[in-house]
């Protein structure tokens, strides 16, 4: 860098020197030598040499004045390059503008009317074999003997309803559903189903003035079960994937499955019928019966739950529409099966225009409309009768709450279960596995023994949180108001098994420390045929969720642990979000709980109780 400021110093001072001589340089021409250099620093050396070779001035300036010209001959040419370039330049953004405008045109020729869309034939794809299995193993429940409804008219209204679909408007486009796909275990068929709405109905949805869409559930912070897929509705796009209206449930099951339980042959309203009669004789067929049973009743309840008048079963290759009236909210009416490479005829709609007619029909007006029921025991539709196990408690048992007051130990007394005499066990889990038979089969005497409330007799609230069993609401059954933890009856087996032992848990060992350490079981049961549940007293908010807990209320914690485990009781999950607690913020009282005992147990070991007391200190920071 230094030579070259030297070179040019000396370069500058050579071309001033020979500015007295007649023949001098022009300033156009030391304009050019000096854009030389600077263009050209490398070349700088070379000048320099033959300035020196010159023997006279004249010499230099004869020198210095070719290669002024010979700068501005390149610069000259350069300039032409770059009109060159520039020329390419615009002729290059002419064919990219022509490109453009040829493939927008193609892509316009391409865009489809709304009945193209629908009227699309999508293929069916093919299956892997895999193993299937019962929605449910565990306990079961017998149902209503209630026959489903045929819901005859529903391929005609939706033929009818094609009739009136959008003709001109070019605005959708040519959906990409290729027969490549494989459909195999469930989470594909969910996975798939989406796909198909995104590129088909999901386009005109979103369109829509409050625009709706088919998405996962986790869409719609209020549901109420887990169904597979829902549709859902927001005020503007964006805000679909935190969804303000619900509009109808889905619940996808596999094709392997459901070409076990309903052949092409046969429709499900007729196979769901002729399962309510069948007789339990042992066989493969009874098993099957059943099964058709419980997932027609799944979807059923997330319908009534989450008060909606539509939902859909399918296994994307076939497809089933509900529908619920506001008159009778236990009939059931079920369409004929629509396939998915079902194509418009002169007379019957394709598999989008049905699903077309059901999504405008589920918006018009999809909520179902109960008549409340105020009355405690009003529940004459009670299949289980346990007026005998309620003849057998001790009305007399009392235990004394944290006022030093007598308390019954259960005030509901319709909601105890007490198994027949010579089964006197609710069925705990332990650790013992020889047991496991045992458990098994009280779960299901359980279950059956447990009242069946209607939607009606509910009051939902706001929602408290989302656990593992779904989401967590404030609930009203029968003036009786609490925290509200639901579990499907069909859907994920171990879920159920977990909420039936700790209603036992809140019946058995615990009983007597409810309202003391552990909330109050205020109401347990069954929810239209569909979900266990039970109501416990709100005790507060969690540990994770105050800064400022105090040595006494982390002495209240433990001292809570240590009544659950002098029942002998393993608490299982030992977490913040577990330990509620109610502060009087007058008198400076707090009241803490333990709530959550989905994985309680009955146990023996006091190693394994002084384990889970260590573990618990721990994560309190005490010593």
């Amino acid at each position: 860098m230094n030579s070259y400021i030297m070179s040019r110093a000396n370069f500058v001072a050579t071309i001033r020197s020979l500015s007295e001589e007649p023949n001098k340089l022009s300033e156009d021409e030391e304009t050019e030598l000096y854009a030389y250099i600077t263009d050209n620093p490398t070349k700088l050396d070379d000048v320099e040499f033959f300035l020196k070779l010159c023997g006279t001035n004249n010499a230099k300036l004869l020198y210095l004045k070719e290669l002024s010209k010979s700068s501005e001959r390149e610069r000259e040419r350069e300039r032409e390059r770059e009109r060159e370039r520039e020329k390419e330049r615009r002729e290059r953004e002419g064919r990219e503008r022509e490109r453009e405008e040829r493939e927008r045109g193609e892509r316009e020729r391409e865009r489809l009317t709304l009945q193209e869309l629908l009227q699309t034939v999508l293929p069916a794809p093919e299956t892997l074999s895999i193993k299937t299995k019962s929605t449910i193993n565990a306990a079961t429940r017998k149902v209503p003997n209630k026959p489903v409804l045929a819901w005859n008219d529903f391929l005609t209204e939706a033929f009818d309803s094609a009739k009136g679909i959008d003709t001109n408007k070019r605005i959708y486009s040519r959906p990409n559903v290729t027969d490549e796909e494989l459909l195999s275990v469930e989470d594909s068929v969910v996975d798939l189903f989406l796909e198909t709405m995104n590129a088909t109905n999901n386009q005109r949805l979103t369109r829509l003035s409050t625009p709706e869409s088919w998405i996962k559930r986790y869409a719609f912070r209020d549901i109420k079960g887990q169904p597979d897929v829902i549709r859902c509705g927001a005020v503007k796009v964006l805000l679909l994937k935190n969804a303000s209206l619900l509009l109808s449930v889905v619940e996808i099951k596999t094709e392997q499955l459901m070409r076990t339980l309903v052949d092409d042959r046969t429709e499900l309203f007729n196979a769901y019928n002729i399962a309510l009669t069948a007789k339990d004789d042992g066989t493969t067929a009874y098993t099957r019966h059943q099964e058709i049973i419980r997932i027609v009743r799944q979807l059923f309840g997330y319908m009534v739950v989450n008060d909606l008048k539509y939902g859909l079963l399918t296994t994307y290759i076939r497809t089933w529409f509900f529908y619920c009236k506001d008159d009778n909210s236990d009939n059931i009416y079920i369409s004929p099966t629509v396939h998915i490479n079902q194509s418009h005829t002169g007379n019957s709609a394709s598999f989008l225009e049905c699903m077309y007619y059901f999504e405008n029909i589920s918006t018009t007006n999809p909520t179902l409309h109960f008549t409340p029921l105020n009355i405690d025991g009003d529940d004459n539709d009670d299949d289980n009768d346990d007026s005998e196990d309620k003849n057998d408690k001790d009305k007399g048992d009392k235990y004394k709450d944290k006022d030093g007051k007598d308390r019954d130990k259960d005030s509901d007394k319709d909601d105890e279960y007490q198994a027949s005499s010579s089964k006197r066990t609710l069925g705990v889990i332990t650790r013992n596995q020889s047991k496991k038979r045992k458990v098994k089969l009280n779960d299901n005497e359980f279950l059956n023994s447990m009242k069946n409330y209607k939607r009606n007799q509910f009051s939902f609230g706001d929602v408290l949180g989302n656990g593992r069993s779904g989401i967590i609401f404030m609930a009203k059954l029968h003036e009786q108001v609490g925290v509200l933890k639901m579990v499907d009856l069909y859907k994920k087996e171990y879920l159920l098994q977990e909420i039936l032992n700790e209603i036992k848990i809140y019946l058995g060992p615990l009983k007597e420390i409810q309202g003391i350490y552990i909330p109050k079981l205020l109401k347990y049961g069954v929810l239209h045929e569909a979900f266990a549940f039970l109501l416990t007293s709100f005790a507060g908010e969690s540990f994770a969720d105050i800064r400022n807990i105090t040595e006494k209320e982390k002495q209240l914690a433990i001292d809570g642990l240590l009544a659950i485990h002098a029942k002998g009781v393993k608490h299982g999950d030992i977490r913040l979000e577990n330990i509620v607690m109610e502060r009087n913020e007058l008198t400076g009282h707090s009241n803490v709980r333990w709530i959550d005992f989905a994985w309680s147990e009955m146990i023996k070991n006091s190693k394994n109780l002084d384990k889970e007391l260590s573990e618990l200190k721990r994560l309190l920071c005490v010593c």
